[in-house]
């Protein structure tokens, strides 16, 4: 692949711009990656998103929180709210009540990382199909895998 390191416009002149094969990634280049992936961390454990969504749903008592998240333990579920009361997602409301009643609800953090679980939800209901389609086609025209198209196939379910 060819990286263009001057626009046209760029170029008083007129010539073409300047162009060089197999240009390794830039420092703008691999500060994106380093933030993305940063921001990924956040919510890499998947009762995090979860709990995203739910929250979105207005506040919620631990109780009902670990009604809604089938599979996940309590500990699981304890560890995820920490994580994102420490990240600054959630907050955590105790009631002086008897018995104490505590809470947990979105920040404005917590609705911002909301908004764009919401639209990576989006490109996924206009996506997904595409990427089965093209699953599909990959496993149809696949070259032979040389450690065998059953490993090959159960190292796609891992």
């Amino acid at each position: 692949m060819t990286e263009v390191l001057s626009a046209a416009s760029d170029r008083e002149d007129g010539a073409q711009p300047i162009r060089r094969r197999n240009a390794g990634p830039t420092r703008e280049d691999l500060e994106m990656i380093e933030r993305t992936r940063a921001a990924r961390d956040l919510l890499a454990s998947k009762w995090k998103v979860d709990l995203l969504y739910l929250l979105a749903r207005g506040a919620q008592r631990y109780s009902r929180l670990y009604d809604n998240l089938r599979g996940a333990s309590k500990k699981m579920l304890t560890d995820s709210l920490r994580g994102l009361e420490r990240d600054g997602f959630v907050e955590r409301s105790v009631y002086p009540e008897v018995p104490v009643r505590v809470e947990y609800s979105l920040t404005t953090l917590g609705w911002a990382a909301t908004e764009l679980l919401m639209t990576l939800a989006e490109w996924a209901d206009e996506h997904l199909a595409d990427v089965e389609q093209a699953r599909v086609r990959y496993r149809q025209t696949a070259a032979p895998h040389p450690i065998g198209q059953a490993d090959f196939d159960g190292l796609q379910a891992a």
